[in-house]
């Protein structure tokens, strides 16, 4: 372990210098006091002696009854013989040294550079799963690849539906006791019994509430039943036309008189036209599919008048729609509540396209209204 190195408190790990966080769990290392080096030593090293000066021994006198020796004598040394000219080397011939081969030198891939941390920049190391100063976590814990902060904030769909994700939750539910396991689905079946309860009390069938429900997701449309139409006032309608054919589902058209100067009235004020009422039991009308003018394969339908803007009225509500110059149309209309009848009529109409032979008529092939399907 290098001098200066910080030792995880939780996961015993061996962190750089300067590390705040644990580098392998995360932890945060700056509570971790350091102890000065070599304040916990047994032994100190003590300053080196000089050494003690070399002292000289003085001839001592002679003793009375001593005699004194007289110095050993100093021999002379051999002289060395002096070496002679060495004799000279042969010299052989230098021959030409074949040619190297060729050394192929494999290319070394050079290893990526290390990334950076997406919250402070700094440097990180390959393997890392925290970042060593702020601490960001780097790599999902089971995996090697490192993450960005994109990936760390994926959306909650997306982790739902990872393979990884729902394989990990599952052997983490799986690992749980019985009463664990089944707690999520203990609380449903209570949740709904209480929904239930709460509504017989109040006098609403449960699975009415329920399907009604189921239907408001699929968004589920029906027609109506029961629809009778009647024309107001009952003389607007052309010879031979009936207001029954509006709701019969055949291809019968009903039909009022209509020229070029011929103009409807707004919202909320007097009719100046034929007026179309539909009754049926109290039902929340959805919408309107309406077939206005004739059909597309009757030759008469570019020769008459066709509604061009009409209003809605129910209750006491008005609405005024824009059609297209088509054979089938739906006509988005949300009563939100219970009503018990429609009130439609005609503001504006598209002109006849062969002004010669046209006819000074207008109508409708088929009105139908559309609602939830009836629960029960």
């Amino acid at each position: 372990m290098a001098s200066g190195d910080v030792i995880c408190g939780d996961c015993g790990e061996t962190n750089k210098p300067g590390s705040e966080f644990c580098l392998f769990c995360g932890a945060y290392l700056g509570w971790q006091e350091r102890e000065p080096s070599g304040a916990n030593d047994d032994t100190e090293v003590l300053p080196a002696q000089p050494p003690a000066p070399a002292r000289s021994v003085a001839p001592q006198p002679a003793r009375a009854g001593q005699t004194t020796s007289p110095p050993a004598p100093v021999l002379a040394q051999p002289e060395r013989p002096t070496p002679g000219p060495e004799p000279a080397a042969r010299v052989e011939p230098v021959r030409p040294a074949p040619p190297p081969a060729p050394v192929t030198v494999a290319a070394v891939p050079v290893p990526p550079p290390d990334p950076g941390c997406p919250t402070c920049g700094r440097v990180i190391e390959l393997g890392r799963r925290f970042c060593g100063h702020c601490g960001e976590q780097l790599v999902w814990p089971g995996t090697n690849a490192p993450v960005t902060r994109a990936t760390q904030r994926s959306t909650w769909w997306s982790r739902l539906w990872d393979s990884k994700d729902r394989v990990a939750r599952r052997a983490y539910r799986r690992s749980l006791p019985p009463l664990y396991r089944w707690r999520r689905v203990i609380v449903i079946v209570l949740a709904l019994g209480l929904i239930g309860g709460g509504l017989t009390v109040v006098g609403r069938s449960p699975k009415a509430f329920f399907l009604a429900r189921y239907h408001d997701v699929r968004n589920t449309l029906v027609a109506v039943p029961g629809v009778t139409a009647a024309i107001i006032p009952p003389e607007a309608s052309a010879a031979d036309t009936t207001p029954e054919a509006l709701v019969d589902g055949t291809a019968k058209a009903w039909q009022m008189s209509w020229t070029s100067s011929t103009q409807g009235g707004p919202c909320r004020s007097t009719p100046t036209t034929a007026v179309i009422q539909l009754s049926f039991p109290a039902t929340r009308v959805r919408d309107i599919n309406l077939r206005a003018g004739l059909l597309d394969n009757n030759p008469n339908r570019l020769l008459q008048f066709r509604p061009k803007t009409v209003w809605i009225a129910y209750g006491d509500q008005c609405v005024e729609r824009p059609l297209a110059d088509v054979q089938q149309q739906t006509v988005p209309l949300d009563t939100e509540v219970l009503v018990d009848s429609v009130r439609l009529s005609v503001q504006t109409a598209y002109p006849p396209d062969q002004p010669t032979g046209g006819q000074d008529v207008l109508g409708f092939t088929e009105i139908t209204l559309r609602s939830r399907p009836p629960v029960r």
